[in-house]
């Protein structure tokens, strides 16, 4: 990677200014939406007497818009009103899957792979018993938590008959993955994560318990203590650039590196990457507010996200001195460079019960430089800049020690 030209005109590019952060709640189906699904493939396999399995169960908040567009082209869709709650709700049964389901009930033993563009009397009856049956299987599981009498009070076979919110608001989009004996389909389940405040609120309220009988209170008294006390150190990194050694030694103050800001601040600790996150500002501090991921809030190592790494140069023959021999070959060895909008230490318990957005405040003041480090350790400090053509760059204003001690 080359340096640019530290003279060459650049301008201070100002993160927090145009930063939008997603006002998103916990998406407390993701916690129910497996027992759910399980029960529908319980009701399904007792009701309609075809074994029903469900093979995976996928959640995500998405817009409204695109909950609906990513509907099958052949289903059957219910609405029912979420009274007392705000809102509607949309079970839609995937065309495929009420055919398997049909074709089972009456003893057909192949599938019929014609492809379907519409539903039959039959697959409409017996597709409106599947949607009544995840529906009931959705009120149970949520009755635990506040009893609920919700009806169906609409079907439809059109997708652009089922708007039931501004193309604007977040859905909370539920796809489970069923397996028949002819076939696989699939049931989703879409509602505005709005309306499900009141179950987050007394989901955070309880208690969670475990049997008794099985428990030493001791330990439970040692681990409830370690998890209000331990301090966990987290950097939030908006770049990381991998970089051959030397490279890193010709740094000087001035000198600018091409990069590319990462789409999400990552909150990283211990080398861990721990989730992602938009950032901006409020009341005037650098904030985070983690953002949901394709999976859960946590990520695994093997998501971190970096920058395309350098093509080593070609290794040449060195005549002389051996120690520079050997110094040109160290100096290919490649290190990560971080830059870190701020850091910010929270408890180990604190951390557990992070949601999606959260407000997290970090110890960076709005117009100070921004960290840098080499593989963990404190390099020095730069600015984000423009470099035209809508590029980026690292200007570095100010080096540590750490790069003598590479000299």
């Amino acid at each position: 990677m080359g340096l640019l030209n530290g003279a060459a005109e650049s301008e201070p590019v100002d993160l927090l200014a145009s930063a939008l952060t997603a006002q998103l709640r916990s998406t407390v189906m993701e916690g129910l939406s497996d027992p759910i699904m399980r029960k529908i493939a319980f009701s399904l396999s007792q009701r309609m007497r075809s074994p029903v399995q469900l093979l995976s169960c996928v959640n995500a908040v998405i817009s409204h818009e695109a909950a609906l567009s990513a509907l099958p082209d052949v289903m059957l869709a219910g609405i029912a009103d979420l009274a007392p709650l705000h809102g509607r709700i949309i079970i839609a049964a995937e065309g495929e899957l009420i055919g398997t389901v049909v074709d089972a009930m009456f003893g057909a033993t192949t599938s019929d792979f014609v492809t379907r563009h519409d539903l039959s009397a039959m697959e409409i009856r017996i597709g409106k018993q599947m949607i009544e049956l995840t529906l009931d299987g959705i009120t149970d599981v949520l009755a635990s938590f506040t009893p609920l009498n919700w009806k169906i009070v609409q079907y439809e076979t059109a997708v652009n008959m089922l708007a039931i919110a501004d193309k604007k608001d977040w859905m909370i989009s539920t796809t489970g993955i069923f397996e028949t004996s002819l076939g696989i389909g699939s049931m989703r389940v879409i509602i505005p994560y709005a309306a499900l405040e009141p179950f987050e609120i007394r989901i955070n309220s309880q208690t969670w318990l475990i049997g008794s009988a099985l428990v030493d209170h001791r330990w439970t008294a040692t681990m409830a203590h370690l998890t209000a006390t331990t301090l966990v150190d987290i950097a939030f990194d908006i770049a990381r650039l991998p970089l051959p050694l030397g490279t890193v030694r010709r740094l000087a103050i001035g000198q600018i590196l091409p990069l590319t800001l990462l789409p999400y601040a990552v909150a990283s600790s211990t080398g861990l990457d721990l989730f992602h996150a938009d950032y901006g500002q409020a009341d005037g501090a650098v904030c985070c507010r983690p953002i949901a991921g394709p999976s859960d809030l946590f990520l695994s190592r093997a998501q971190r996200p970096l920058e395309k790494p350098m093509e080593p140069r070609p290794a040449h023959k060195v005549v002389g001195d051996p120690r520079q021999a050997m110094r040109s070959v160290v100096d290919l060895v490649r290190v990560d460079l971080t830059v870190a909008l701020g850091k910010t230490v929270m408890t180990v318990g604190a951390l557990s019960d992070l949601k999606v957005g959260a407000l997290i405040r970090l110890d960076q003041p709005i117009e100070a430089p921004l960290a840098l480090s080499i593989s963990g350790r404190p390099l020095g400090q730069g600015e984000i800049v423009t470099t035209g053509n809508g590029r980026y760059g690292l200007k570095v204003i100010d080096l540590t020690g750490s790069v003598e001690d590479m000299a």
